[in-house]
């Protein structure tokens, strides 16, 4: 319900007519418009009921015409938005030589709510790794610790010419566009993850911080790639990061399996040519097989390379490829890592190292993206799997390509949207060429509660403790929302509990739970067991280092601000780094009440 206030200040009074619109996203109800009284210094209130039905910033636009043709104009912008987890459902088209079609419309988009939808194509050998795919869902990736910031920004070092043909930045070069320059999307990243960088150098996951070496060598990795590709990075920053690298390894203690972290400093020391020769062949002539991780190994076989050590590099390269095991794992790991990551990584490492010891054909089957599990990627799986891409595809452009009659330029990857009209593909060279149509959107069906490795519930409570009915909530009313997340298995995990907010509740004030203080809530027993939290206008996030089986909860309090009947989005709760383990609540209804 949309509430207008009509006041008569001066001028005539009288009957006044009234016209009442909406923009497509929104409906209104018939017979709105019409004659109003409005005497000499006196009111009138309207109430506008209004329906949602399409997601966009629509607009509704109420006109008044006084006794003496005077007209006068509100406008008043509403945004649409869908709030339930998003799905991404990819295809593998093949398109036969000479006469081979693909056409593409609008049925792409069934299934998913208008204004949610969005379809990237991969053609040829962006095919096999979806590059656009893997691209678009790091660019929608909600959440921004300083691995996420990174890992988002570390393939737009490599794959500039992708992001600019799928629209993510502006091909022509000017600031302040919806998408921006390539440039200043590098430059924002660059100044996000300094903002969590420590006096001493060392990167915090949320904040500044230290003791993570891994994330601190993830970080500058990223920092120097940008620096030798003429990207600015501060001086002063990127010295100390470097420094607090050089002084890890100085002070590293021995270890029997791990050494993670180790490796990929020892390799980030050497490209700036900051690593002692000693250390690398040291590690690699005693600790080679003590690595935990055959990327911790490829890692030091880079090392090894810049340093012109090749026999050695080769070595290490060779350890890594031998390592791998067919089966998926899915254990926590203290590098951020998965199997599939570090096949991605090890490959794009073996390209620089220029070694040819390994079995890329095996790597790259274990890296790609299984069809239908693009969501159950992480941001590591699809940063390192782009930058592989970029290592090993022949960037031969075209293969007898036409885009709705003219022949395909740039790179073979394209971007579409509902409303775009229909396009066809066509190949018209004397090879197949496999197309990956990937599609990201909210499904119109909201999908129901369950999920895998964990199960997350919501409820609402008055601010006494009594259970809360969500079909007659009166406005002003404050409430506590309760999110109790509970391990189905003994797991560690770095997690993110999501709980979207209906369009009829805000958060009520949330420097009262960042700082503890709930006592006058003596009936929840809340204690303090996130790492970070934040309180957006649309969302209340939690990130949760979790071991266990025991469950854990978290609240915040909301207050109803907007009457009417809104759909409530499912609340969520995904393993960061493993996002195959994931669970969601039923989506909902809520009723505020005037």
């Amino acid at each position: 319900m949309l509430r207008v206030d009509l006041a008569h200040a001066k001028g005539p009074s009288g009957e006044m007519d009234l016209a009442i619109s909406a923009d497509p996203a929104l409906s209104l109800p018939p017979g709105l418009s019409g004659t109003v009284p409005l005497g000499r210094l006196a009111r009138a209130e309207l109430e506008i009921p209004i329906e949602a039905v399409a997601v966009a910033d629509a607009a509704v636009t109420i006109r008044l015409t006084t006794p003496d043709g005077t007209e006068l104009a509100k406008r008043h912008v509403l945004g649409v938005r869908a709030y339930d987890p998003e799905i991404a459902r990819s295809s593998r088209i093949p398109l036969a030589a000479v006469d081979g079609r693909l056409v593409l419309d609008e049925e792409a988009f069934d299934g998913i709510i208008p204004g949610t939808g969005r379809a990237t194509l991969a053609l040829g050998p962006f095919a096999r790794f979806d590059a656009p795919g893997l691209l678009a869902a790091l660019d929608r990736y909600p959440y921004g610790c300083t691995e996420q910031i990174t890992s988002r920004a570390l393939p737009l070092l490599y794959v500039g010419a992708v992001a600019r043909a799928m629209g993510l930045v502006d091909p022509s070069g000017r600031k302040g566009t919806q998408t921006d320059t390539l440039e200043r999307r590098i430059a924002q990243a660059v100044e996000a993850v300094l903002a969590n960088q420590a006096a001493a150098g060392s990167f915090g996951l949320w904040r500044p911080g230290s003791g993570d070496l891994w994330l601190d060598a993830y970080v500058t990795d990223f920092l120097s790639r940008a620096r030798g590709l003429g990207h600015t990075v501060p001086d002063t920053a990127f010295r100390l990061a470097v420094q607090n690298l050089r002084n890890r390894i100085n002070y590293a203690s021995d270890f029997e399996r791990g050494g993670e972290g180790i490796a990929y400093a020892l390799m980030v020391l050497a490209r700036e040519n900051a690593a002692s020769i000693g250390d690398l062949r040291y590690y690699a002539d005693q600790k080679a097989e003590d690595f935990a991780t055959p990327l911790a190994q490829a890692q030091l076989g880079l090392a090894l390379a810049y340093y012109g050590d090749q026999p050695r590099a080769d070595a290490m390269f060779r350890l890594a490829g031998a390592g791998f095991e067919d089966e998926d794992d899915f254990a926590w790991r203290v590098d951020y890592g998965s199997r599939s990551r570090d096949a991605a990584a090890i490959l794009t490492l073996a390209v620089e190292a220029r070694s040819e010891v390994l079995d890329r054909r095996r790597l790259t089957r274990i890296a790609l993206p299984r069809a239908g599990r693009l969501r159950s990627r992480s941001t590591q799986e699809n940063a390192w799997t782009l930058m592989a891409a970029h290592a090993l595809i022949d960037r031969s452009d075209g293969l007898g390509l036409m885009v709705d009659g003219r022949p395909m330029e740039g790179p073979l990857v394209r971007l579409f949207e509902p409303g775009d009209g229909q396009v066809v593909i066509e190949n018209t060279g004397p090879e197949q060429v496999d197309a990956t149509l990937t599609v990201f959107g909210v499904p119109d069906q909201p999908e129901p509660a369950g999920g895998d490795g964990y199960k997350i519930e919501r409820a609402y409570y008055t601010l006494d403790g009594t259970p809360a009915d969500l079909a007659a909530v009166p406005r002003s009313t404050r409430l506590v929302a309760v999110l109790t997340v509970t391990p189905e298995r003994d797991s560690e995990a770095r997690l993110m509990v999501n709980d979207p907010l209906p369009a009829g509740f805000e958060i009520d004030n949330p420097n009262i739970l960042r700082a503890g203080d709930v006592s006058a809530l003596d009936w929840l027993d809340l204690p303090e067991v996130a790492q970070h939290t934040e309180f957006r206008a649309e969302r209340f996030l939690a990130a949760v280092d979790w071991r266990g089986t025991s469950p854990f909860r978290l609240a915040y309090i909301v207050r109803a601000v907007s009457p009417g009947s809104f759909h409530h989005p499912a609340a969520s709760v995904e393993d960061m780094y493993r996002p195959i383990f994931r669970a969601r609540t039923d989506a909902g209804r809520l009723v505020v009440q005037e």
